[in-house]
């Protein structure tokens, strides 16, 4: 019966340390400077798979209407281009994604030692 009770005190202690954690990484006041790889990596990504969506299925549909063989292998390779690009853009998003997860992990880590450190010291 006590349970419930040990849960709310818990998530009242866990709501405070997390904004705790914010106040700490907002005083840091770490900013990716102005140039933000991972923001450009990010947009670069973004392009790259609008604009290879585009030509792939500009591509697929001119197939459709090629009436030779050449003009219709021609069409298949800028399709096969606009597949490439997408994938290219796709894993960008994908790294840019990652990287900034992970540095957010990072941080919280940090903080999270210094916690503990902090714990075992004043003891």
């Amino acid at each position: 019966m006590s349970q419930p009770n040990d849960t709310a005190a818990g998530s009242t202690a866990d709501g405070s340390r997390l904004e705790q954690f914010h106040q700490e990484v907002g005083r840091l006041q770490a900013s990716g400077g102005r140039a933000n790889p991972d923001r450009w990596v990010f947009r670069i990504g973004v392009i790259l798979t609008i604009v290879g969506l585009a030509f792939t299925l500009v591509s697929f549909f001119m197939t459709g209407d090629a009436s030779d063989n050449k003009n219709h292998l021609d069409l298949v390779v800028s399709a096969l281009f606009g597949v490439s690009l997408t994938l290219v853009g796709l894993v960008m998003i994908t790294v840019s994604s990652f990287r900034r997860f992970m540095r957010y992990w990072l941080v919280r880590l940090i903080y999270e030692h210094r916690e503990q450190t902090d714990r075992v010291a004043n003891r």
